[in-house]
């Protein structure tokens, strides 16, 4: 059990991986990205966004590893919630709920297609 929800959580922590080595290491092209809804965020804020993907993407990976799957299914709700605050915000955010919603859809379906969310 929790092959897809495992590759699937892993992947989702690798792209994390990717966005928190960038801001920690690139925060002027971060917070100067035409478009972003961090321009103009001080380079030291942009870091510590990065620090916080560091540890959400390391945390998904031992996660997928251990396959487990407590941490997979709460990561659903959580999603949930994350797009709904994101698209309250409106503008440019509103692409990272769209990108919330549908991870935290992808996550529930692969857990159900491993039977882990309703176990």
């Amino acid at each position: 059990m929790g092959g897809v929800s495992s590759a699937v959580f892993a992947a989702q922590g690798v792209f994390l991986l990717g966005n928190a080595f960038y801001s920690i290491l690139f925060p002027a092209s971060v917070a100067n990205f035409q478009g972003s809804s961090l321009t103009g965020t001080p380079k030291g804020v942009v870091q510590c966004l990065g620090l916080t993907s560091l540890a959400l993407g390391t945390y998904q990976l031992i996660s997928a590893y251990q396959r487990d799957t407590a941490i997979m299914v709460s990561s659903v709700p959580s999603r949930v919630v994350a797009a709904w605050i994101m698209y309250r915000n409106g503008g440019n955010w509103t692409r990272v709920a769209a990108f919330e919603a549908i991870m935290a859809v992808l996550n529930g379906a692969a857990l159900l297609w491993d039977g882990n969310l309703l176990d």
